[in-house]
């Protein structure tokens, strides 16, 4: 994954968010069929009506309109996953997200998540496996010792897993976006003695 380029105007406004700029939070809820089927159209652009009436259809159902799911259940399908080969159905649509659990999770929002981690450099590999073994908010330096990725590569590790919407990074560290993506590299992407060698380091 690239980073992406610096913009002088953005990188303005962000140093003026919280000193001459009022912030807000902002909470986007469900994605409804009609917004599900614009993003296919932008993310699969070569895909015809009939196409992406389909992948719409099975997107929302498996996302349960879940934005992050979405979008990874997206970019999956635009990497090369072929939505018809993996089965599941979300359990519960009206469960949020941070009451389900990995293993109730359709195979196909599953298998979106490998491949996202399969997508990142192997250093932001490393660190998301640390962070997921960890968990919580977990600082910098802590995520350099455990990952074994050193001190110039962790900072770029960092932003890519920001820019790919895994990470987020506060003043007391980094935490998952979304902890049913933690769960599931957790519990699929990590080997036993990875997991060992990270508790390890971690003290």
């Amino acid at each position: 994954m690239t980073p992406r380029p610096p913009r002088v105007e953005l990188d303005e406004l962000r140093s003026r968010i919280g000193r001459e700029l009022e912030g807000a939070a902002v909470r986007v809820g469900a994605f409804s069929g009609e917004a599900v089927r614009v993003l296919a159209h932008w993310a699969l652009s070569s895909f015809d009506d009939v196409q992406l009436d389909r992948v719409t259809r099975r997107v929302a159902t498996d996302s349960a309109g879940i934005p992050l799911l979405v979008v990874a259940l997206l970019e999956a399908v635009a990497a090369g996953l072929d939505l018809q080969k993996v089965g599941g159905a979300w359990p519960e649509p009206l469960q949020t997200f941070d009451q389900t659990l990995a293993g109730e999770l359709p195979d196909a929002v599953v298998a979106a998540i490998r491949v996202l981690f399969g997508k990142l450099s192997g250093p932001a590999q490393q660190v998301l496996a640390a962070a997921a073994v960890l968990g919580g908010r977990v600082p910098a330096a802590v995520l350099g010792r455990t990952s074994g990725v050193g001190a110039e590569a962790l900072d770029g590790a960092l932003d890519e897993l920001e820019w790919a919407r895994l990470l987020s990074a506060e003043p007391r560290g980094y935490s998952f976006v979304a902890r049913i993506v933690r769960d599931v590299i957790e519990r699929d992407m990590v080997t036993a003695g990875q997991r060992r060698r990270i508790l390890e380091a971690a003290g």
